[in-house]
């Protein structure tokens, strides 16, 4: 019987982190509700992110179009948020990482 060895992931050189699904699997009772409490955290997350978003641009003053321009102008203090948001981590990414290290608090209906 041929013994598996597991190889070693350089994770600097890989785009894709791997995830532990049967530690996921413990953790969760299931796979499905382990997935279902990443996915409601990782839409918290996003929830968050959008709500920050929009109270930094709603303090904005707008661009001022004149009447012979064909396109709008841009908004560099937008474009300046737009970017700082993007640099902000993927909501599933957060979510797995806290639900992997204890840091999400849950409880199952079926257990209250």
């Amino acid at each position: 019987m041929a013994i598996k060895h597991e190889k070693q992931i350089d994770k600097q050189h890989v785009s894709i982190t791997p995830v532990d699904l049967r530690e996921m699997a413990i953790k969760g009772q299931s796979l499905y509700q382990a997935i279902a409490i990443t996915a409601r955290r990782a839409r918290q997350i996003n929830d968050e992110i959008k709500t920050e978003y929009q109270a930094r641009i709603s303090t904005l003053v707008p661009v001022e179009l004149d009447e012979d321009e064909e396109f709008e102008a841009p908004n560099f203090d937008q474009l300046k948020i737009s970017l700082e948001i993007d640099k902000l981590g993927k909501p599933t990414l957060e979510a797995l990482e806290e639900f992997q290290n204890n840091k999400l608090d849950f409880r199952f209906r079926d257990q209250e």
